[in-house]
């Protein structure tokens, strides 16, 4: 597939990026984007063919944006994968057939989970599903932690195969990377970004839109309020209990952990303004 990129966006991966990569199975160009890895990420990537930048990381969005604009003059596709997924012969098959086509600028990709060596068929988590592949020269992601693509004016298609993410780093990584990512989603709730921003530019047609909607809605719940009431129905009405030991482990993570780790660094957020207010009135 010369008119396709593979971009992997990259930091400390050594444990992922040769899986990766090799998931590819030498069907199109890998071009990986890294930020400063300190691992073997850098010579993993290079020894399985990949195609290596180093650029320094601001924001997902202009991470990704970035690539897009690297990548634009020399393919008509992108498909963005993360180090810690792998595409399936069959999902690399239909991406051939869809970037054949002429009527489609943008297509959403589903995900399976695996999650300590179980693939999780419940919990809302087999329902997921993200922009991956596009046109680079029509796309762009907006900022934020979870980055979007507005697709409202694309023609957007749907993968029916999904990739396949199963992150071999250890637990202890998962934990450092969200505490980051939750004080970043913190800041941003503080400082309006996200209430201020709404549903602007987004129409509800869309699956971006219905994303920012939900989004919208859920901020608009009370503070450690809202994480139990995504969290229970995470496991109750989407049946993440299902899926055993490995199901409930990942919904505590992903629907209760980490979001009261959010409210948690807003209310701290909170705390350290209202100081830094009183101080700056005395």
């Amino acid at each position: 597939m010369e008119d396709l990129a593979i971009i992997i966006l990259t930091l400390d991966e050594e444990a992922n990026i040769a899986k990766a990569i090799a998931s590819v199975a030498g069907r199109a160009k890998v071009i990986v984007v890294d930020s400063g890895s300190r691992d073997a990420t850098l010579a993993l990537a290079r020894e399985g063919g990949a195609e290596v930048h180093e650029h320094a990381f601001v924001d997902y969005a202009s991470q990704r944006n970035w690539a897009l604009e690297q990548a634009q003059s020399r393919f008509r596709w992108a498909f963005f994968l993360d180090a810690d997924e792998e595409l399936t012969p069959a999902l690399l098959g239909e991406i051939e057939a869809m970037i054949a086509r002429a009527d489609l600028d943008a297509a959403y990709v589903g995900l399976t989970f695996v999650v300590l060596g179980r693939e999780l068929r419940h919990g809302g988590f087999r329902d997921a599903s993200i922009l991956r592949l596009m046109r680079p020269e029509l796309a762009r992601f907006s900022r934020g932690t979870n980055e979007r693509v507005d697709d409202s004016k694309l023609r957007v298609g749907k993968l029916v195969n999904k990739l396949r993410h199963d992150d071999h780093k250890p637990l202890a990584e998962w934990f450092r990377k969200h505490v980051r990512y939750a004080q970043r989603e913190a800041r941003h709730y503080v400082d309006g970004d996200d209430r201020k921003r709404g549903l602007d530019g987004f129409s509800m047609r869309t699956k971006a839109g219905r994303t920012i909607g939900v989004r919208w809605a859920y901020n608009k719940m009370p503070l450690f309020l809202r994480p139990f009431v995504h969290f229970g129905r995470t496991v109750m009405a989407q049946s993440a209990w299902r899926d055993g030991i490995p199901g409930l482990f990942y919904a505590s993570m992903q629907s209760l952990w980490y979001p009261l780790m959010i409210d948690l660094f807003i209310y701290e957020a909170r705390w350290h303004d209202k100081l830094a207010r009183e101080e700056h009135e005395r």
